[in-house]
């Protein structure tokens, strides 16, 4: 699934229309994104990052749809069965049953993977609201255990400096890398944040990050649902899900992710009422 965009819906080269195609979310540049100038620097993937190394981000995962192998958004794991996602990853699934885990390894094409069957999903009740990709979330649960270590979840709203994502997003002409990357994002204030995008952001469920002046770094097209954490004293803290945004790494439009913060009590209830 793309990362959402919100002006111009476009579907990419060689991308059926019909919601049924699987290649909706695995080819093309960011869904909704603006085209790019003819002739400018465009790369739509984690822009401005590198590979990803073998335990840097354990519980990061991939979605894969379950009929042909493809993947399609990214996900973290927040309990030994259990996956936080973006809500506009899982919306226009028909059931679990159309969507697989990969775990394990950031080489989607390592001996490593594991592969795992989704049992339930839960689709935040608030999405949407108040505004567009407001509450952008949602818990897949998970047939059986992964032998990953979980991330931390975050539990209250701060202002940080420099936070991380990573993923398997875009490399550009339709290419899209085995191995997952990361970039570092600055932080970008809630202020910032709604004067870049007046009258779309929801402050209390989004946050964002990226290079206001500079553009350069960001998430793009495939990383959706995907974790951008902030690293502490303890280790990495999972603060939001790649969201949405206009462009990618585009100077002035930074990239917005769901807080998890808001919702930390709306997870703890479903992993309640599923354990």
């Amino acid at each position: 699934m793309d990362r959402k965009r919100k002006h111009l819906i476009r579907l990419g080269a060689g991308v059926a229309a019909g919601l049924g195609a699987v290649a909706l979310a695995w080819t093309g540049v960011a869904a909704n994104a603006e085209e790019p100038e003819a002739g400018g620097d465009f790369e739509a993937k984690i822009v401005g990052g590198e590979a990803a190394e073998e335990g840097q981000y354990p519980w990061l995962v991939s979605l894969v749809y379950s009929d042909d192998g493809t993947p399609f958004c990214g996900g973290s794991v927040i309990a030994e069965d259990v996956v936080i996602t973006a809500a506009h990853c899982v919306e226009r699934l028909s059931g679990p049953d159309d969507v697989v885990v990969y775990s394990g390894s950031v080489d989607l094409e390592s001996p490593n993977i594991v592969e795992t069957e989704v049992t339930d999903i839960h689709m935040a009740h608030d999405y949407n609201e108040p505004v567009d990709l407001a509450n952008d979330w949602a818990l897949l649960r998970l047939d059986e255990a992964v032998d990953v270590e979980p991330i931390e979840v975050g539990t209250e709203p701060e202002e940080f400096d420099v936070l991380e994502t990573a993923g398997w997003g875009d490399l550009g002409n339709d290419t899209y890398p085995t191995v997952a990357r990361w970039v570092e994002v600055p932080f970008v204030s809630d202020d910032d944040c709604e004067d870049a995008y007046p009258g779309e952001v929801d402050a209390q469920t989004m946050l964002c990050a990226g290079d206001l002046e500079n553009g350069g770094v960001d998430s793009c097209d495939g990383d959706s649902g995907g974790p951008i954490m902030v690293r502490t004293d303890e280790g990495l803290i999972l603060v939001g899900i790649v969201s949405w945004g206009d462009g990618c790494a585009v100077a002035g439009n930074p990239g917005v992710y769901a807080e998890v913060a808001d919702f930390n009590s709306a997870i703890d209830d479903v992993l309640d009422d599923w354990s």
